[in-house]
């Protein structure tokens, strides 16, 4: 490193070869002034105009699904970089299948990071492109970065740093697989097919024509009708087969509120992801709410009812960063849910926690007009009321089942 002691030092070797009239120690000592000097300008300018950028092929896959992780540097000068030191963090549960990682352990609770490496020299007004496979093993919310670059001067006498603060992120979505891996014996996890009652009108059910009375919607006229009969007729609708489906994922997996049983989180997650996926492609509407959040949350999720292409987006964006912290108990959350519940909307509670209040609440929402589902999950089915739709998805052993299937 290049400092006063550096220049004093050099200064001596000056002023001792001028006294000694020893003229090779002089333009020795002036070489290493002037090379010092180049180095303290290199240096101090290595990192100017140089960008550093991250770019993923897809910043949304599934578990068990590949991407790409391109990193681009240039240098944008005319100053050449003798070499290029780059620390990039990499996120844990992801894979690197092509390169490799190193990790070290950082603070006092001796967390293990992992880092992307790459040692470099790159010329002036020179692009490189590094390309890399990565593969989501766990569902979750990953942030690459931030990024360190060291470089400095051709002799290594000086060095500069900075710290790339920008980060990237990645969705990895939970694991969606069939409703038949799950065991479900429902033909049509929002509902049956046939509607028992008159819901909402699809409009793209129409089952007869009549005349039209005072009222009626004058979009439903049907003018051919009317012309060949000489009075107005408007269409009749069936009621809706696909009434709308409302998810409720409990994040509590334990009935002590601060513990947590980690499969029995990821089978709650995969089960509501692959339901909803699925009812969505039965063209049924899907509401979704949750009882926690991402890290460091301090509001419960929640997506309205839709089934429009961006619905199952929505969803899975949802529950892909969830933790296994709930906010409020679900039976609250229920019960706040209920004065905006969509007429006739069918309940589906996913939880490996039940309690009385759970059925309480339950019970007054299936008195309301609303078909209710219940899901559990756990090792040992619990005890709920016969009066109740229910069904046991299982426990640890489930989940690993789930997750070694692999799909096509």
């Amino acid at each position: 490193m290049i400092g006063p002691r550096w220049w004093l030092f050099v200064f001596l070797i000056v002023i001792v070869g001028l006294i000694m009239r020893y003229n090779l120690l002089v333009l020795f000592g002036v070489l290493l002034a002037l090379a010092s000097g180049v180095a303290v300008l290199w240096a101090r300018y290595c990192l100017t105009s140089l960008t550093y950028r991250r770019r993923l092929k897809s910043d949304r896959i599934f578990c068990g699904e590949e991407t790409e992780l391109s990193i681009e540097i240039t240098n944008a000068k005319p100053l050449p970089l003798p070499w290029l030191w780059i620390s990039d963090r990499f996120p844990q549960n992801l894979s690197l299948v092509t390169g490799k990682l190193a990790t070290t352990t950082v603070g006092e609770d001796e967390e293990t990071v992992s880092f992307l490496y790459d040692l470099m020299s790159i010329r002036w007004y020179e692009r490189l492109q590094r390309t890399y496979r990565i593969r989501g093993n766990k569902r979750g919310a990953y942030e690459f970065g931030p990024a360190s670059l060291i470089s400095g001067d051709l002799f290594g006498l000086h060095q500069k740093f900075e710290r790339l603060e920008k980060t990237d992120r990645l969705l990895v979505y939970p694991k969606v697989v069939p409703v038949t891996a799950l065991g479900l014996p429902f033909e049509r996890p929002g509902g049956e097919v046939k509607a028992t009652r008159k819901i909402i009108e699809d409009p793209l059910r129409m089952s007869t024509v009549r005349e039209y009375v005072p009222g009626d919607n004058p979009r439903h006229i049907h003018w051919k009708n009317s012309a060949r009969t000489g009075t107005l007729q408007t269409k009749v609708f069936d009621p809706s087969a696909s009434p709308t489906l409302i998810l409720f994922c409990d994040l509590q997996t334990h009935y002590y509120p601060y513990s947590f049983v980690p499969e029995y989180l990821e089978l709650v997650i995969s089960a509501c992801a692959s339901i909803a996926l699925y009812a969505l492609d039965n063209r049924q509407a899907v509401g979704l709410y949750v009882n926690g959040g991402p890290h460091n949350a301090g509001h419960w999720a929640f997506v309205p009812p839709g089934r429009s292409p961006s619905q199952a987006t929505r969803i899975l964006d949802t529950l892909a960063p969830l933790v296994g912290f709930r906010l409020i108990p679900l039976h609250h959350l229920l019960r706040r849910a209920i004065p905006v519940l969509p007429y006739g909307s069918t309940i589906m509670p996913i939880t490996a926690t039940v309690n009385e209040e759970l059925f309480s609440t339950l019970l007054r929402i299936h008195d309301a007009g609303h078909p209710v589902k219940l899901l559990t999950v756990g090792d040992t089915p619990p005890e709920v009321p016969p009066v109740f739709d229910t069904f046991h998805l299982g426990g640890r052993d489930a989940w690993h089942r789930l997750e070694a299937l692999e799909l096509a």
